[in-house]
C-alpha cells in the first residue's frame, strides 16, 4: 500500500479514535481514563495513532509519535508522572510543530488559542481539552497528507 495512502487512513482512524472512545466508553475526566476501563485496548488503539505520526517525512514528529507511545505504555493510574509529562509535551509539541508549518500554520493558530480550555473550571476540562486538540492534529496531517497526494496526482 503507498505510503500517503496508508497516511490518509491513519488520519480517518485518528479522527474516529477522538469520536468513539467517548461515545462507546463515555466521557471520562480525560482520554487517559480509558487506559483504566481498557488496559490493553487503550494503549493498542493510542500506538496505533503514533503510527501516524511516525510515518510522517518531517523528522520533527518523530518526538510527538514516541511522546504517544510513552503516554499509551505508562498508564496515569500506575505512572502518573512520566505520563502527564509526556501528554504536556505531546501536545506542546505538536502545537509548536504545527506553528512553525508555512503551508499549514492556521492548525498550529487554531490550536495555541484553545489552551485556555485547560482552566475551565470543571473535572473534564482536560478531556475537553483533548477532544478539540486531536482532531486539531487529525486535520492537520489529514490536509497535509491531501495537499501531497494533489501534487502526486493521487487524488
Amino acid at each position: 500500500m503507498n505510503r500517503l495512502w496508508l497516511r490518509f487512513a491513519l488520519c480517518i482512524y485518528a479522527i474516529l479514535y477522538t469520536a468513539c472512545l467517548p461515545l462507546i466508553l463515555g466521557i471520562a475526566d480525560s482520554y487517559s481514563d480509558y487506559h483504566q476501563l481498557k488496559p490493553i485496548l487503550f494503549p493498542l488503539l493510542t500506538i496505533g495513532v503514533s503510527l501516524g505520526l511516525w510515518l510522517h517525512r518531517s523528522i520533527e514528529w518523530k518526538i510527538p509519535a514516541f511522546l504517544l507511545i510513552i503516554i499509551a505504555s505508562f498508564s496515569v493510574t500506575n505512572y502518573p508522572t512520566i505520563h502527564n509529562i509526556s501528554a504536556i509535551l505531546f501536545f506542546m509539541s505538536s502545537t509548536w510543530i504545527m506553528l512553525f508549518d508555512k503551508r499549514f500554520k492556521i492548525f498550529g493558530i487554531i490550536s495555541i488559542i484553545l489552551y485556555p480550555t485547560l482552566f475551565i473550571d470543571t473535572e473534564q476540562n482536560l478531556f475537553l481539552f483533548e477532544v478539540l486538540q486531536i482532531p486539531i492534529l487529525s486535520f492537520y496531517h489529514f490536509s497535509r497528507v491531501v495537499y501531497l497526494m494533489r501534487l502526486k496526482k493521487k487524488i
